[in-house]
């Protein structure tokens, strides 16, 4: 009796492994698998690739670099025609993420060096969803003298200073709802576990509603309207004729249309940013990397 009663307070006072020593398995969610770089004006290898340095969890992050001069083509659509440049991933197919009609989490990690040069005028984002047909972005996050979100409603959210951003690593977390009606919330972005904006109303243009539209996800770096720092900070070319684009948001106007074709006596500052633990998912708990990097999930890679 004394054996069996050693032997079950043993059993009784021994639960297992508790759910924090425990390690989940790894979560097949990566956006890096469903999208794929932008046509872009050249195929240098700087534009993109994978690190080892920085990293936020795991052994890669994604790397992106843009100089003066490089710009992105699609059909109908030239950058380098538009005062534009950019090096982009897009979501390929679209919709197999952002799918019109539901709510999606986006969770990822952006690194923007201490040397990153503001545009000013001139527009860096770092992350976009677009409809096609429709020149505004969904919801864009832009990164300037004064960083913001802004919709396709041209309404915006201030997300910080560009100072509280630079030289390190920041967790990133978006829900988007892509309709019309029928949500108390239709947007939600996280910094860091805080949330910095918070949508109540729409921002799918009305234009949409009772339609699925081809919506994707774009990240990486995409300058707009560079001819305005160009302008400011060098000299305007004699042959330089203003450039005004009409958009669903109201008129932009900037110094040229073709900014590459000249010599402004300055070029454009090169951009580096890194990416890492991207992720989407129909749950916060699967894509924010604090929440997955508590519960030991393994990282994306």
């Amino acid at each position: 009796m004394k054996i069996f009663a050693i032997i079950l307070a043993a059993l009784v006072g021994f639960s297992g492994p508790s759910l924090a020593q425990e390690k989940e398995k790894p979560l097949r969610n990566s956006i890096l698998k469903k999208v794929k770089i932008e046509g872009l004006s050249h195929k240098s290898r700087y534009r993109f690739g994978t690190v080892s340095q920085p990293t936020r969890r795991g052994k890669k992050a994604q790397r992106f670099e843009i100089r003066h001069g490089d710009c992105g083509r699609s059909s109908g659509w030239s950058d380098c025609e538009n005062d534009r440049g950019r090096v982009e991933m897009k979501e390929n197919p679209k919709n197999s993420m952002s799918k019109p009609g539901q709510g999606v989490w986006y969770g990822y990690s952006v690194y923007i060096p201490k040397d990153f040069v503001s545009l000013g005028r001139a527009n860096t984002m770092l992350s976009q969803v677009k409809a096609e047909g429709w020149l505004m972005p969904m919801w864009s996050l832009t990164f300037n003298d004064s960083p913001y979100l802004n919709f396709a409603d041209n309404k915006k959210c201030k997300i910080g200073s560009l100072s509280s951003w630079r030289g390190r690593w920041n967790d990133v977390t978006i829900y988007a709802y892509y309709g019309t009606s029928g949500q108390n919330v239709y947007f939600q972005l996280f910094k860091d576990d805080k949330l910095i904006c918070q949508r109540k109303a729409p921002f799918l243009p009305a234009e949409f509603s009772g339609k699925k539209p081809k919506l994707g996800l774009k990240y990486g770096i995409y300058n707009s309207f560079v001819s305005r720092y160009l302008a400011k900070h060098g000299r305007m070319p004699a042959d330089a004729k203003a450039y005004n684009q009409s958009h669903e948001g109201g008129t932009s106007k900037s110094a040229s249309p073709v900014p590459y074709e000249f010599d402004w006596g300055v070029k454009v500052p090169t951009h580096v940013i890194y990416y890492d633990e991207m992720r989407y998912g129909l749950r916060r708990e699967d894509v924010d990397v604090r929440m997955l990097e508590a519960r030991g999930v393994p990282p994306v890679d």
